[in-house]
């Protein structure tokens, strides 16, 4: 007759379900290390749409003598696809020279990302005629 000290032996050596119990462990980790990434990237992708929107819009200001609102149009229409993301455009153009600002708060999806809450953006491109 087996008794309860080697069932308990045999219960510790047994290692049936360790993998699942591994994965349960490490799967919340890896996915919010995977999420914060792909956030964190497209925080990059609209700060660099937002760079290039308004860099085109002041060279063309600049080279085409527009006006600050058909500047600030360009701006706008560049912006479409980041439309989620409110965005402030000024324009000033100046006796020599084009300034561009663009200005926004952007708002991570993920929680651990969220750390940064709402990262500012600031941007300011100047060009001169």
């Amino acid at each position: 007759m087996r008794g309860p000290l080697h069932r308990m032996r045999r219960l510790l050596a047994d290692q049936r379900g360790a993998a699942a119990v591994e994965f349960a462990i490490i799967a919340p980790v890896f996915f919010a290390l995977l999420l914060s990434v792909v956030d964190i990237g497209r925080y990059t992708w609209t700060l660099n749409t937002m760079q290039y929107a308004i860099d085109e819009a002041v060279r063309a200001g600049a080279v085409q003598e527009l006006s600050d609102n058909q500047i600030e149009d360009r701006v706008t229409e560049a912006l479409v696809p980041i439309s989620s993301t409110p965005v402030t455009v000024t324009v000033d153009s100046g006796a020599d020279s084009v300034t561009v600002t663009a200005i926004s708060t952007y708002q991570f999806f993920f929680p651990i990302s969220s750390i940064l809450s709402g990262a500012s953006i600031n941007l300011r491109t100047e060009m001169p005629f």
